[in-house]
C-alpha cells in the first residue's frame, strides 16, 4: 500500500510539473508545451425541461508530462526500495 501511494505521488507530482512547464515553455523550447487532447463528450444524455444530465471525459498530455512521468517512473525503479522498507 505504502509502495502504491508512493508511486502515485511521484506520477502526480511528474504531471504537475510537467504541467507547468510545458505552459511555461517558450523559444526554443516550445516543443515542450505541445499537447495533445483526447475527449469524449456524450452530449445531452438526458435532457428534460427540469435536469440536463450529460457525460464527459477529457484528457491533455503534454511533451514535458510524458518526459516527467518516465523520469518518476525511473526515480521510483531506483528510490521505492530505500524509501519504502518492507
Amino acid at each position: 500500500m505504502k509502495k502504491t501511494l508512493y508511486f502515485l505521488l511521484l506520477l502526480i507530482c511528474a504531471c504537475v510539473l510537467g504541467g507547468v512547464l510545458g505552459n511555461v515553455a517558450s523559444g526554443s523550447f516550445a516543443w515542450l508545451g505541445y499537447s495533445r487532447s483526447f475527449a469524449l463528450n456524450l452530449d445531452k444524455f438526458i435532457d428534460t425541461d427540469i435536469l440536463v444530465l450529460t457525460f464527459g471525459i477529457s484528457m491533455s498530455i503534454s511533451v514535458a508530462q510524458v518526459i516527467f512521468i518516465a523520469i518518476a517512473i525511473y526515480a521510483y525503479i531506483k528510490t521505492a526500495p530505500k524509501v519504502i522498507s518492507g
